[in-house]
């Protein structure tokens, strides 16, 4: 049997499908062991395992650590008791806190995925994350960009942040008229008020166009306040959503809000987030922040564009921009990509395979 951790809620885990699909499909055997960190009341299936122990994350850092040891030994436990053949960590936090246990007893049996930056700074951190993914049977990183701060010399495998189901929704882009409203959308986990708000503050009741937010978070109430206190019109925000809706939800978007900006530059600098991905499968142009791995990709194939709002003129070239998109270079520039992504999709899905063959 496979065991797959992850060391927070799982609902900050989309991608855990992926691996699920696969292991499904071939028949595997697997548990899911993860952390119910915010105590949620959620039913999951029978082989989905939590650690159920609050934890805030405004906890002091000693605090937190004591939690992080506690939620260590739960699956230790759990590894020990439950007799896994293999493991699966999903994030590298997932692996450093049970590095000794991965390291000493499942050498090449077990699959490293990393989907951030953590604290490659800190060169005890880096050295127990390098042995880690030597000793894997495979690390995949959600962005080439990571090759920038992770050890270098290892064969990373290129796993990318979207479902491939969603496919089936894809679109084309056609371009409003000019003088049309340009809707210009955001959605997911809505977070980064300092760079939002400075995007908010540059469309403020331009009749040109239309802020939708789309999700929740826990800065939501901060949003929203600021945008009554500050009485902006034209904006929307409808709340939490079902990802089975998203495709409905970005049915009208004209421009979508890629943009990330925060003071913690290692965070966003060089990840590819889900939305470069919802730009391609539903064939809207994206905005996206300036100077990170994002904007050189996305700048390089031409679909999307990098404004700081904190320059001049940004509505001006926002809405200048979209009208010299040329929709037949833009429509198979999103193709071609798309078409590389599933074919490294493809990849991965028969490296799994290969790993539960061992």
């Amino acid at each position: 049997m496979v065991g797959i951790i992850f060391i927070s809620d799982i609902i900050y885990c989309p991608y855990l499908e992926k691996y699920t699909e696969i292991l499904n499909s071939q028949n595997e055997e697997f548990e899911v062991l993860f952390w119910n960190r915010e105590n949620k009341n959620i039913d999951y299936a029978s082989n989905f395992l939590c650690y159920d122990y609050e934890s805030e994350k405004n906890r002091l850092p000693i605090l937190k650590v004591f939690d992080f040891l506690k939620y260590r030994n739960w699956i230790i436990k759990k590894i020990e008791s439950r007799q896994y053949k293999k493991l699966i960590l999903l994030s590298t936090l997932s692996g450093m806190i049970i590095s000794d246990v991965l390291l000493d007893k499942f050498k090449g049996k077990y699959i490293f995925d990393i989907r951030d930056y953590s604290y490659e700074k800190n060169i005890v951190f880096y050295n127990i994350e390098e042995k880690l993914i030597r000793d894997s049977y495979f690390t995949c990183i959600s962005s080439n960009g990571f090759k920038e701060f992770l050890p270098k010399g290892y064969n990373y495998l290129t796993v990318h942040n979207f479902n491939k189901n969603e496919i089936q929704y894809k679109k084309i882009f056609k371009m409003k008229g000019m003088g049309e409203i340009l809707r210009v959308v955001f959605i997911g986990g809505v977070r980064y008020f300092d760079h939002q708000r400075k995007i908010i503050d540059k469309l403020k009741n331009d009749c040109r166009f239309e802020m939708v937010y789309h999700g929740s978070g826990v800065e939501l109430g901060r949003f929203i306040s600021y945008c009554k206190d500050n009485d902006v019109k034209n904006i929307i925000f409808t709340g939490e959503y079902d990802n089975q809706d998203k495709y409905r939800l970005l049915e009208d978007a004209d421009i979508l809000n890629n943009s990330y900006k925060t003071h913690k530059i290692m965070e966003v600098k060089y990840a590819i987030s889900n939305k470069y991905y919802d730009g391609l499968i539903y064939g809207i142009p994206q905005l996206v922040e300036t100077d990170t791995f994002k904007t050189d990709i996305v700048e390089s194939i031409g679909v999307g564009i990098g404004l700081d709002p904190g320059g001049k003129d940004f509505a001006n070239k926002l809405y200048d921009y979209y009208f010299c998109i040329d929709e037949e270079v833009f429509n198979n520039t999103c193709e071609n990509e798309l078409g590389e992504i599933l074919c490294e999709d493809k990849k991965f899905t028969q490296k799994i395979i290969e790993f539960l063959n061992l």
